[in-house]
């Protein structure tokens, strides 16, 4: 309980502090223009955008077949599944991002995962519990991605991934808001080692 309290203290802190007054730099290295790219998380489409999309729900089982552990057979249907393309280039086939709505298997929150095409089989290569809040687009053609993970404590934690193009694989960079707070940026790098303990500890992650 001593913990919590002086967590949710901690964090009250840095909320009133940490308010963003950055100005973005004029001068780039490169001529890329940053764009953003807006999440709109909502299960409300009557049908996915395309052919592929439920044939690659099919071949990785993740529904409509089996009973789940709590007994249930979820549809395969945008009404539990979100596709999204983190880079405009791969094919869906080869590569993308699913968000599973909250209560799908019996789980209470929202779960974001990558999966890619790896030896022939399409595998899990990330599992968030969070949704997907928004993408910034890169010069290497793999989005950014802002992931944003509920904590019961702070409220939320919006954070981004980058893709390493040397590992091949999104990594975790930075803390970027808490509970609808920008972080400053000189408070980035010791608040996001801070929070990405608390997110394994509170095991986000799988």
């Amino acid at each position: 309980m001593i913990k919590k309290i002086l967590f949710t203290s901690f964090l009250l802190v840095l909320i009133l502090c940490s308010c963003a007054d950055d100005i973005p730099s004029s001068k780039s290295t490169v001529n890329f223009q940053v764009d953003t790219i807006p999440i709109f998380n909502y299960f409300d489409q009557p049908a996915f955008e395309n052919d592929t999309l439920p044939k690659l729900l099919d071949e990785i089982g993740i529904c409509g077949k089996v009973a789940s552990e709590d007994g249930n057979i979820y549809e395969c249907s945008p009404k539990n599944y979100k596709f999204f393309k983190y880079n405009n280039s791969i094919p869906w086939s080869e590569g993308f991002g699913l968000e599973i709505r909250a209560t799908v298997d019996g789980f209470p929150l929202r779960r974001f995962i990558l999966f890619e095409r790896v030896n022939g089989k399409l595998a899990k290569v990330r599992g968030f519990v969070a949704n997907l809040a928004e993408m910034h687009t890169t010069p290497s053609g793999f989005n950014d991605l802002m992931l944003l993970f509920p904590d019961r404590e702070a409220g939320s934690f919006v954070v981004k991934y980058v893709y390493d193009k040397e590992k091949k694989e999104y990594n975790y960079q930075s803390l970027e808001a808490i509970d609808g707070y920008p972080v400053k940026k000189e408070r980035k790098d010791s608040l996001s080692n801070v929070v990405l303990q608390r997110l394994h500890e509170n095991q986000m992650f799988f």
